[in-house]
């Protein structure tokens, strides 16, 4: 009969829906009984401790997050050419190379010396920032010094991995009578952070940052190579008539035609790193 068929049809219906209801509270009750358990509790704190970066991929298999990376203000196609009017023996491609090998080695150093402190002395940091193509004033390594001074005197450890270098650029020359500056910048990618007695204490572990540094290399008097050489007749002036000598390993003055010898006395070294 079809009103028989009918009622057997909305009684399986409700008690489909009953069911389906049931299953709902079921799950709803597991639901909150998981998120007040010890190991629910502690799942809902790994998720937030993920969120502030103070858990990363190496804690356990996950997938990074990358933002993108910052520009640099790159005035190369402008400043290039003056640079080689002043300089032109100076190869300004393998010394933004050599820069950059100074600069990732200076994250490098902190992260090493902050973790051991082994006979670790603002030597080590001249001689090894040396050794990546280009000289380092020391005052630099002076300043990198006092960072892993500082950092072990609060019982810190300065974290950096995974450094990638995006873009790099000359951003600034500037000349004067004394002195000559280049500063480069760089688009830096790595994983930033800080920790105490292995502790994670600031910084992001699960996101790499997105960052720039400002390299200032300048040119100054390389006092050993003064010392070496025959001073008379070495400098940036004939001997002869005082005319300037424009341009170091001229062996001829422009103005009176007279022999000279040019020595280049000064020396290109790394002065400062800043992260702006």
């Amino acid at each position: 009969m079809p009103g028989g068929t009918l009622t057997i049809v909305g009684i399986c219906v409700i008690g489909g829906l009953l069911v389906v209801l049931g299953g709902i509270g079921i799950v709803r009750s597991i639901t909150r009984a998981w998120r007040n358990s010890l190991l629910g509790q502690i799942m809902n704190g790994v998720k937030q401790e993920v969120r502030e970066g103070k858990v990363g991929p190496e804690d356990f298999k996950m997938n990074q997050v990358f933002s993108s990376p910052k520009s640099v203000s790159d005035l190369s196609e402008v400043l290039t050419p003056r640079i080689n009017r002043d300089f032109p023996d100076l190869n300004l491609s393998e010394m933004r190379s050599a820069v950059q090998a100074v600069l990732v080695k200076s994250m490098d150093l902190l992260m090493q010396m902050t973790t051991s402190g082994n006979g670790d002395t603002i030597d080590r940091i001249q001689a090894e920032l040396a050794a990546c193509g280009i000289g380092v004033t020391r005052s630099l390594s002076e300043e990198l010094w006092h960072k892993v001074e500082s950092a072990r005197a609060e019982g810190k450890t300065f974290v950096y991995r995974d450094v990638i270098v995006h873009k790099s650029g000359i951003n600034e020359y500037q000349k004067t009578s004394s002195t000559v500056e280049i500063t480069f910048q760089y688009s830096i990618q790595c994983l930033q952070y800080q920790e105490r007695n292995g502790k994670f204490i600031s910084g992001n572990r699960a996101t790499p940052t997105q960052t720039r540094y400002n390299a200032k290399v300048i040119n100054i008097l390389d006092a050993d190579r003064f010392a070496r050489e025959d001073i008379r007749g070495v400098g940036f002036t004939c001997p002869h008539c005082g005319a300037a000598v424009k341009h170091l390993g001229t062996d001829v003055c422009s103005f009176c035609g007279t022999a000279i010898k040019t020595v280049d006395m000064r020396i290109w070294l790394v002065d400062k790193l800043v992260e702006i």
